[in-house]
């Protein structure tokens, strides 16, 4: 396991969580002190730091920058096993981090296709944390392919960053890899320098998007994603209400 992993085997069904240790809140607080938010009067003159009373606003908008990149990019996976019950097709997902499921698992791992209008046999997302299944794996006695028979699916899913907490931005630890922090520290800027009201006039927080959007592209053009950077949450069972 490479440097800056840590893992943890859970013996009691075999399961492997890796968590990646990444950077703490107080880093990215100190970036944007003395980078982009330093001409915005948040800053404390005695430490030269975001001042305490200021902070909330700024965790705000980190708490939007990381699910903005957690959105756009594959950083982190959850999964959920969900047992089928005989003609239910539609099953909510308890898992709060959901943003976007990525496949559907048979028992024998066979891959489902996925919000297939063509195939009957697809299974479908309907809204926001909801599975629907094909009505054929979960009827009795129906007519359905071998690879399809199953007593549960399991979920794989693209998970958001953890809430962060303010209580000491210290300690607080941000499952993000150093290089996505530019990105992470441009979202912040284009959302405090963006007036409010004003929406045809330029100002700080258009440019500040448009560098966001080109560090953006700039990752996705290195890939840098779950696959060279896994960080998976392990497997949630009885995931269904």
């Amino acid at each position: 396991m490479g440097a800056g992993y840590r893992g943890q085997s859970d013996r009691s069904n075999g399961l492997i969580y890796c968590l990646r240790i990444g950077m703490k809140l107080s880093e990215v607080f100190s970036q944007l002190a003395y980078g982009e938010l330093s001409q915005l009067g948040l800053i404390d003159s005695d430490t030269g730091l975001i001042a305490a009373g200021k902070k909330p606003q700024v965790v705000s908008n980190i708490t939007l920058g990381l699910t903005a990149l957690y959105k756009r990019f594959n950083l982190k996976e959850g999964s959920v096993v969900v047992p089928l019950v005989t003609n239910q097709v539609l099953y909510t997902l308890t898992p709060t981090d959901i943003l976007k499921v990525e496949k559907v698992l048979t028992d024998a791992e066979y891959e489902l296709g996925l919000n297939d209008g063509s195939s009957v046999y697809s299974c479908s997302t309907p809204s926001a944390g909801v599975l629907k299944l094909p009505s054929c794996m979960v009827t009795d006695g129906a007519d359905v392919p071998e690879d399809l028979i199953t007593d549960n699916v399991t979920v794989v899913y693209r998970a958001n960053h953890p809430v962060l907490a303010l209580a000491s931005a210290d300690t607080v630890d941000l499952e993000l890899p150093y290089s996505h922090l530019e990105a992470l520290v441009l979202y912040v800027a284009s959302r405090m320098h963006n007036p409010i009201g004003m929406t045809n006039e330029f100002h700080a927080g258009n440019s500040y998007a448009a560098k966001y959007e080109k560090a953006c592209l700039e990752l996705e053009v290195k890939d840098l994603q779950i696959d060279t950077m896994s960080q998976n949450t392990g497997i949630s069972r009885g995931g269904w209400v």
